[in-house]
């Protein structure tokens, strides 16, 4: 078999357990750089325009000088024929708007709710009017009331705040009205859209002539409920591959040591992304994707070959699994490596974070498959002998 280089049987070491540490070690690595890793604008928020336009520029120059027209971190440019799509984060202060006016649907749904309650209380005691539970019941809820009202108004005023930038020093409504803080609110929000929205066009205008555009805005609050579908799609992924993996080896040593190797390799490649600044988005996530299926396969199969298949000892099929894989390894690391750095180049973001992903992910793999998962098989088919 073709071996790129050759490697001596790493098996036959008596000392296995050092070699499991070595993933350990990288897991621990990856875990603590994936706490900085960046988020792309369909996972935080921002907003999506689609060109018509028959520019030369390419997508590094639209977004070095978009960045600079619209005083903006890079955005994401893709470009096609005739077209180009640029992606921009979502605006810090739009967003925190968003947060407080959510919070007063919140506390003016209550101050409703509230006034509701009160109102039937207050009926109720024209009827019997030493009733002390119902006097109890009203205390309570006009405490409601005015707390509402209250919140309504620090989260009014912080909205306010927050939109100067786009509205100047807008007008208050009635402060203890919590219907006209609330359509103020409303107003001035989507004022400060408009105003966001005008002014980023008409700056992309000034870099790219176009011919006609379509604007998207996503959300702070929509790309939150996408981040925790795709949470939990991946936490789906991991129990259904933990349930099969254990119906197959009906044990729970080689079932951990696979999840184990899947797991690892994802946390490596996160880290990887945070130390690289390889945003976190739906492109990434595919990547991961195809790491944890590329992981499972290489982990199950050496699993396999070495618990229950019979020729030569426990080493030596080890041994041959890992001339095997490292062979497979190489030449998917050899091709994604090309991949990104051709989309590095020519400024391919989703092929560059799906690339990207995969790569990293793929050479943590070559530590945490030959050194964790077939040394603990190893470690456990021994026991399992000696015993």
């Amino acid at each position: 078999m073709f071996m790129p280089f050759s490697i001596p049987n790493i098996y036959t070491n008596k000392n296995l357990k050092f070699f499991v540490a070595i993933p350990i070690v990288l897991m621990v690595i990856g875990i603590y750089l994936s706490q900085f890793i960046v988020l792309d604008s369909s996972l935080s928020g921002g907003v999506s325009i689609t060109l018509q336009t028959s520019t030369n520029m390419s997508a590094r120059q639209i977004s070095s000088a978009l960045s600079g027209r619209l005083k903006i971190p890079s955005p994401t440019v893709q470009t096609s024929s005739g077209q180009v799509q640029i992606t921009i984060a979502a605006n810090k202060s739009l967003a925190a708007a968003e947060d407080y006016l959510l919070l007063i649907y919140r506390y003016h749904s209550n101050y409703t709710g509230a006034v509701v309650n009160a109102t039937n209380y207050r009926i109720a005691l024209t009827r019997n009017p030493n009733n002390q539970t119902l006097l109890v019941l009203l205390n309570q809820t006009e405490g409601i009331q005015n707390s509402s009202i209250s919140r309504i108004k620090r989260y009014y005023l912080l909205e306010l705040q927050t939109l100067r930038p786009f509205l100047g020093n807008p007008q208050t409504a009635n402060l203890s009205n919590a219907d006209a803080m609330l359509a103020s609110a409303q107003g001035y929000y989507t004022n400060a859209s408009n105003v966001y929205k005008n002014n980023t066009v008409s700056g992309v205008a000034s870099v790219i002539p176009f011919t006609s555009y379509s604007y998207q805005e996503i959300t702070v609050q929509q790309s939150a409920f996408f981040l925790q579908q795709l949470r939990t799609i991946i936490i789906t992924a991991f129990i259904l591959i933990s349930i099969v993996v254990f119906f197959i080896f009906r044990s729970v040593v080689p079932s951990f040591a696979v999840v184990f190797g899947a797991a690892n390799d994802i946390i490596v490649a996160l880290g990887a992304m945070a130390l690289f600044q390889i945003p976190l988005g739906v492109a990434s996530i595919g990547g991961l994707l195809m790491l944890l299926g590329y992981s499972i396969d290489t982990d199950v199969l050496t699993a396999i070959r070495i618990m229950k298949r019979h020729e030569g000892t426990p080493e030596e099929r080890a041994y041959s699994s890992m001339k095997t894989g490292l062979t497979m390894t190489a030449t998917a690391i050899v091709a994604f490596g090309v991949l990104f750095a051709v989309s590095y180049i020519e400024y391919v973001p989703t092929f560059y974070e799906i690339s990207g992903v995969v790569l990293f992910g793929l050479i943590g793999d070559l530590a945490t498959t030959w050194l964790g998962n077939a040394s603990m098989i190893l470690l456990y088919v021994k026991r399992k002998r000696g015993a």
